[in-house]
C-alpha cells in the first residue's frame, strides 16, 4: 500500500518475499493481463473469477509455508477462522467483492496474521497488517513500535487489520481506491488495486505502467482466477507495453 500524496511511495508488498518459498503450482496457469483492466482488453469479469472458497482453499496450505519462510509463526486454525470471517464481514460493510479483498490479502501478506510492518524506503511511512495498510492502527508484529510477534494474534487485531486495509477504519483503503478509479465495470477492481499499490493512475490508463509494481493488477487478476505459484512470471519490463 502507498500513500496517495503525489510522488510519495510507501513500502512495497511483502508477497515478493513470500513467493520465494517453494510452493506447488496449481492447475490455473498465469496469464499476463495488459491494458486498462476492461473485459474488452481481455481482463476477466467477476463471473470468471474463482469462488471465494476456492481462492481460500488453494492459498491456505501455501500460506503456512510462506509464513515460516518469512520467519513468522504460521496462522493457527482459530486465527484463520477469524480472518475468513473478517474478510467476509468487511466485504458486506464496504460493498466490495470478498474475493477481491482476499486476493489483496494474499498479495500483500501471504495471509500471515503476524506479517511484519513495513516502512517506505524514503519517507518512512508505516504500513502494518495483513493488507500493509498506509498508517493503519492494527498489527501483530511491529518491532519498531514495541510490538513483538503476538501469539496468538488477538481477534480484534485480525479484524482491525482487515478493516484498516479495506478502508472502514482508515480513509485510504481498498474501498477508497476502488471508488477513486471512477469505473463502474469490473475494471474498478483492477484500477483500484493499482491505486492501492502505487497511489497514482498512469496518464495512459495502462495498468502495467504502475510506478510501484507494474505487475500488481495482473497478479491480483490471476489470484482471483485461482492462480497460486511460487513467484509471478509477469515481466515488469514488458507488462506495460
Amino acid at each position: 500500500m502507498v500513500a496517495t500524496t503525489p510522488f510519495v511511495l510507501a513500502a512495497a508488498s511483502l508477497i515478493g518475499l513470500s513467493q520465494a518459498t517453494p510452493l506447488e503450482p496449481r492447475a490455473v496457469s498465469y496469464k499476463t493481463y495488459k491494458g486498462d483492466g476492461t473485459v474488452a482488453k481481455g481482463w476477466p469479469n467477476t463471473s470468471d473469477w474463482a469462488s471465494f472458497d476456492t481462492i481460500w482453499d488453494v492459498n491456505i496450505p501455501q500460506s503456512a509455508g510462506a509464513c515460516k519462510w518469512l520467519g513468522l509463526t504460521a496462522n493457527s486454525d482459530a486465527e484463520n477462522t477469524v480472518l475468513k470471517a473478517a474478510i467476509k464481514q468487511a466485504a458486506t460493510d464496504s460493498g466490495l467483492d470478498a474475493r477481491f479483498i482476499l486476493a489483496a490479502v494474499v498479495q500483500e501478506s501471504a495471509m500471515c496474521v503476524r506479517v511484519k510492518t513495513s516502512y517506505s524506503a524514503t519517507q518512512g511511512y508505516r504500513n502494518p497488517g495483513l493488507l500493509q495498510c498506509f498508517n493503519g492502527d492494527h498489527t501483530c508484529n511491529d518491532v519498531d513500535a514495541g510490538i513483538p510477534q503476538l501469539v496468538p494474534c488477538p481477534d480484534a487485531q485480525i479484524k482491525g487489520m482487515i478493516t484498516d486495509g479495506v478502508g472502514l477504519t482508515t480513509s485510504d483503503g481498498l474501498k477508497q481506491t476502488v471508488a477513486r478509479s471512477g469505473a463502474s465495470d469490473v475494471s474498478k477492481y483492477y484500477k483500484g488495486a493499482l491505486l492501492y499499490n502505487s497511489g497514482v493512475m498512469p496518464s495512459s490508463g495502462n495498468l502495467g505502467q504502475g510506478r510501484s509494481n507494474p505487475c500488481y493488477s495482473s497478479d491480483i487478476a490471476n489470484r482471483l482466477m485461482g492462480w497460486v505459484a511460487d513467484s509471478s512470471p509477469c515481466d515488469r519490463s514488458t507488462v506495460g507495453n
